[in-house]
């Protein structure tokens, strides 16, 4: 539908306070700056600036006074002191004691499940879930965000590590690799916290030099698209977990495919593998529609993992196949204890070259699903998100888990949607998350090591299928074809091309169509609605009543070097149709003004300023007066100082399209007293010999 511009606001001023769009009380014309009986914005501006440096020696005085204390300094460093000096004990411990559960609980068989998305080693996924949540929870804004490995990021780095590491593709489990593998595997694992440390430098940098703002252009088709891909290929990988079938990972979803087909037809399909990961798939499930259907039952959705993971443990304890020679493929290596150092790691990075632009990538996608479910948390829970605190505590944690063996970290949506269901009030369910992984950790690796690959699998594909957002498109196919066409490249193109291509040509894709919107701009064509002040396009509005003589135009984007011409080129055909519109009319002289409504010229550079000027001296020698209807200050100051004045004198410079029209109109009837045009005045209709008086008559302004 076409945009509408509402009537501006008499009192509409410049933040300097000069008076350059003061409403006139009649079609008085706009003054141009420095006009002699108008004050000088320069003047004015001075003002200004000595207010707000006397603001400013205030505000220094103040906060030397009342804010540098060694409180707010620690505050500042740590936010965790802020809510930790108000926290209400008897009203809060419970509700973060039992999210904190309700999210280890859930993390415990992700994180496993995660890291062999990954390629990693099941306990990497383990240690992710540990110290980088602790240090967000920390250094945090956001208190129900639950940070720790992601679906999404895992399979982006699988896909961007392929090729790096000579020798991995051959690795089929990344918990056991045959003998000659297991330097490979070491290899693989160190540049994986490599990528980590990149990931955890690129936060730093962006939370310190408040860079968070280039995340705008990852539109929200663009994620949408990439994630539904990228679900929809990790969750077929799960798929060989279920059916026992064995082949080494894919990227794309007909490598997929044609794999287990290829598995299948050769009869290595395992019944037992199939009954117990279908069971498991359909357990998860059934929790889930149960807590559909009664949100009462949140519990359940926390507690679906860790079920399914106690129950693959019990039967595979029940079968004795703990050795790892049974039906049921297991993890069977799980280290025990802490993490490891791995900061002897970081340096040097042998692959920085194709090391470097997949952390780019992945601080793309970690930052804005991260800060996303962040500020939804706090709107809905009624605090205010530091974003910059955000993006550094991000880091940190980022940086904690590259120094003890953790690959890249971020918000998960599926965990802050537990914790911030199961109640949460502050950060201290991150603290308790993180003491029970600990716990994990130290005592229970041996009990993890008979967890089934089956059920990690049906973990996965329960956790990553809603994220494929059909309804997403559906949406974007009614209301924005545009957008729907970013959402089907990025879901198509990292469907069958792979998660990095996908997201890599989404993005390419939307500041493509960014720069040709913004070279390619719309304008409009207006006419006048019924006997309202109201001006919109003759296109969208069939009812608008055209002025013959006078041609009025919207052009509908700031007016830079890139979309100059076009506007040009619009301009001429909008003056051509008003010309038809005159001669049909009988109007000898043809088209006499030309009206630019610059209402949504919200800025302009020189070339678009000298356009205007070029537009009106042309005009001039045509015999047609160039009109400025609403121009901004700065457009003016810079017309005024490339002597516009000459082509277009200061009367022809109005606040309002309306005023601007009825201006030229009582110019053009005292030169055309005979012709069809009829006069807009303050309650009196003058007859039109063409039988259209009233159509071009005001009421009493």
């Amino acid at each position: 539908m076409e945009r509408t511009f509402g009537k501006i606001d008499a009192d509409k001023e410049d933040v300097t306070g000069s008076k350059m769009r003061r409403m006139s009380l009649s079609n008085q014309p706009l003054d141009y700056p420095f006009e002699k009986d108008t004050p000088d914005p320069f003047d004015s501006a001075h003002e200004e600036l000595d207010s707000v440096k006397a603001w400013w020696r205030g505000r220094q005085t103040r906060r030397s006074k009342n804010q540098y204390t060694a409180w707010s300094i620690a505050s500042t460093a740590l936010p965790c002191l802020g809510w930790l000096r108000g926290y209400k004990l008897r009203e809060w411990l419970l509700f973060d004691l039992m999210a904190g559960l309700a999210v280890a609980f859930t993390v415990v068989p992700q994180g496993m499940s995660y890291a062999n998305i990954t390629g990693l080693p099941a306990v990497m996924g383990l240690y992710g879930a540990f110290l980088p949540v602790l240090i967000y929870a920390l250094f945090g804004s956001c208190r129900q965000l639950g940070v720790g490995p992601v679906a999404v990021t895992s399979g982006l780095i699988f896909s961007g590590m392929a090729g790096i590491v000579p020798g991995y593709d051959g690795i089929l489990d990344p918990n056991d690799p045959k003998p000659e593998q297991v330097a490979i595997q070491a290899e693989y694992n160190k540049n994986v916290i490599q990528l980590a440390f990149l990931v955890a430098c690129l936060y730093t940098a962006v939370g310190l030099f408040r860079l968070g703002f280039l995340i705008r252009f990852l539109s929200h088709p663009v994620i949408t698209g990439f994630t539904s891909g990228a679900a929809l290929v990790i969750a077929a990988g799960q798929v060989k977990y279920l059916l026992g079938v064995s082949y080494k990972k894919q990227d794309t979803l007909q490598g997929e495919i044609s794999n287990i087909i290829a598995q299948l037809a050769a009869g290595k399909f395992k019944w037992q593998e199939f009954v117990m990961g279908f069971s498991m798939l359909a357990f998860l499930l059934s929790l889930k529609f149960i807590q559909r259907k009664w949100p009462k039952t949140m519990f359940l959705k926390a507690l679906g993992p860790f079920l399914a993971c106690s129950i693959g443990i019990a039967v595979v304890a029940a079968g004795k196949w703990g050795n790892g020679k049974g039906p049921i493929k297991i993890v069977k290596n799980i280290p025990q204890g802490l993490p490891p150092v791995s900061i002897q790691d970081w340096v040097p990075i042998g692959n920085i070259g194709q090391l470097l632009p997949l952390a780019f990538i992945v601080l793309a996608v970690d930052m804005l699903e991260s800060t996303s479910i962040a500020r939804a948390l706090a709107r809905k829970n009624g605090y205010d998100l530091k974003y910059n605190q955000e993006i550094v505590a991000l880091g940190l944690a980022n940086f904690a888990g590259a120094m003890f063996s953790s690959y890249t970290t971020t918000g998960s949506f599926s965990r802050s949607a537990i914790n911030n269901s199961c109640g949460a009030k502050t950060n201290l369910s991150g603290f308790v998350t993180s003491i029970i992984v600990m716990c994990v950790l130290l005592f229970l690796t041996p009990v993890f090591r008979l967890m089934p690959y089956n059920t990690m699998g049906a973990i996965i594909i329960v956790g990553v299928i809603q994220l494929v957002e059909v309804g997403v498109a559906y949406e974007l196919f009614r209301t924005h074809l545009r957008d729907f066409f970013v959402w089907l490249v990025a879901f198509v193109v990292t469907t069958f091309a792979g998660v990095e291509y996908g997201l890599m040509s989404s993005i390419a894709l939307s500041l493509l169509i960014l720069v040709l919107e913004s070279s390619f701009p719309h304008s409009a064509q207006l006419g006048r609605l019924g006997k309202s002040n109201v001006y919109r396009s003759v296109q969208k509005y069939p009812g608008a009543e055209t002025i013959p003589g006078i041609v009025i135009v919207r052009l509908d984007a700031p007016l830079f070097f890139a979309n100059t011409n076009h506007f040009e080129n619009s301009i001429a055909d909008h003056l051509a149709a008003g010309q038809g519109l005159a001669e049909e009319a009988g109007l000898v002289s043809g088209v006499r003004f030309l009206v630019l409504d610059l209402s949504p010229v919200t800025r302009s550079d020189s070339s678009g300023a000298h356009m205007l000027l070029d537009l009106a001296k042309e005009l001039q020698e045509k015999g047609v007066q160039l009109v400025l209807a609403n121009p901004t200050d700065q457009l003016m100051r810079m017309l005024e100082r490339i002597h516009i004045h000459d082509s277009l004198p200061r009367k022809w410079v109005f606040v309002h399209t309306h005023d601007a029209v009825r201006a030229a109109q009582e110019e053009l009837h005292n030169e055309e007293s005979s012709s069809s045009v009829v006069l807009i005045t303050d309650g009196n209709d003058i007859t039109s010999k063409a039988g259209k008086a009233s159509s071009y008559a005001t009421h009493q302004q």
